[in-house]
């Protein structure tokens, strides 16, 4: 019999693919520990739900500025230290909130957690992205994956924090702490062959987005406002048009997350046979079939596969996207996913409030009928979007 052992490089690879998806965790389960305690929060400054959204407006502006500061910074400290040093800020700014006794220094901690999330979130996936190009295989959805487990994760950890009764300062302290040691234990294990390094170094970040880029960020964009909009609003219209108890109504948001999680974990394998259009197109089609199952729902009980279709279905568009963004021809992998992300979470800003507007004309039923409208125009809009020689 022939053994056969991995070379010290592909063990490498194997770890810090690894340790970038505890990273990925570290960032899906920071907003989830902050989102727990926002309701706190928002009692102890004494705030109200209009002042609470301009709080978390500071999260996505932090969000828009720390993208592009990533795609200029990751080249200068090189793709290492800067993965490492995303991951350790984030986690540290999630105690941050803890000392926002007023609405100045709670928008300021919010600022700080966008600010140091949207550093992580282009870092990571540039460094995963680097990893899909070495590897020869696709993985960016299970990267991915390890952010949806992080959100549940996050959420348990939160709430039991909060039940223990540790009070803000020191329950977002040990939740910082925690994720601190992941990060700083993840970090440890990030690599990359020494040419993806002088790469990372060399490339010019300053550059202005081809039509590709434009495309596939807007391709992100419907992306995102469809899982946001499911996200955010799915217990309310679970609520509102079915007239469920928020209780039961929030089992269609832990069945649309759920099933995404599930889907990432399985997208990798699925974009190496059919490829990113076909993939795209095909979950598009099922998260079309999903929301329509859910808007045609009378009761919730009968609408909760409908969430879990659409999860399924929208799970991999994200990642996909990100991973074609960091294989551009003639642009440095941090700057095509920093020009995509940025366009993405640019434009999904308008998301929430375009659903909110249409809800409150139309009615809620109305708004989720957009929300197919918007897959639609990803299906009919990828195949001519995607250059043939960025395809697998």
């Amino acid at each position: 019999m022939i053994e056969y052992s991995a070379t010290r490089e592909e063990r490498a690879l194997a770890a810090s693919r690894l340790a970038a998806s505890a990273i990925f965790f570290v960032g899906g389960a920071g907003l989830t520990v902050w989102a727990t305690f926002i309701p706190l929060l928002k009692v102890r400054a004494g705030l109200d739900d209009a002042q609470i959204g301009m709080v978390l407006l500071c999260v996505s502006l932090g969000c828009l500025c720390g993208m592009p500061a990533a795609g200029v910074l990751r080249p200068r400290l090189g793709p290492i230290r800067s993965g490492a040093l995303a991951g350790l800020a984030f986690a540290a700014a999630i105690c941050a909130p803890g000392l926002g006794w007023s609405m100045p220094l709670l928008m300021g901690a919010a600022y700080l957690i966008g600010l140091s999330f949207g550093f992580l979130d282009v870092c990571i996936n540039a460094h995963v992205s680097a990893l899909e190009r070495e590897l020869g295989w696709p993985i960016m959805s299970s990267a991915h994956a390890f952010f949806s487990v992080g959100n549940v994760s996050g959420a348990l950890i939160g709430g039991a924090l909060i039940g223990a009764g540790l009070g803000i300062p020191a329950g977002l302290g040990i939740a910082s702490l925690l994720l601190i040691a992941i990060a700083a234990i993840a970090s440890s294990w990030l690599w990359l062959p020494e040419a993806h390094v002088r790469e990372a170094h060399s490339t010019s970040v300053f550059q202005l987005p081809s039509r590709t880029i434009i495309g596939l960020g807007v391709l992100t964009v419907l992306a995102f406002i469809v899982e946001l909009a499911l996200i955010d609003w799915g217990a309310l219209y679970l609520v509102q048009v079915t007239g469920s108890p928020p209780a039961q109504a929030a089992y269609g948001v832990a069945a649309f997350s759920l099933a995404m999680a599930i889907g990432r974990f399985r997208g990798d394998r699925i974009v190496h046979r059919y490829g990113e259009v076909a993939t795209i197109r095909v979950s598009a089609v099922i998260a079309i079939i999903g929301i329509a199952a859910i808007v045609l729902a009378p009761t919730a009980l009968i609408a909760l596969p409908g969430f879990a279709v659409a999860g399924f279905g929208i799970a991999n568009m994200v990642p996909i996207l990100f991973s074609l963004s960091g294989r551009m021809p003639g642009v440095a992998p941090t700057a095509g996913i920093a020009m995509t992300v940025t366009i993405a979470y640019g434009g999904g800003l308008f998301g929430p409030p375009l659903v909110g507007f249409v809800a409150h004309t139309q009615g809620m039923r109305a708004a989720f009928v957009m929300l197919i409208g918007g897959a639609l125009v990803i299906t009919a809009l990828v195949r001519w979007i995607i250059p043939r020689n960025l395809r697998k």
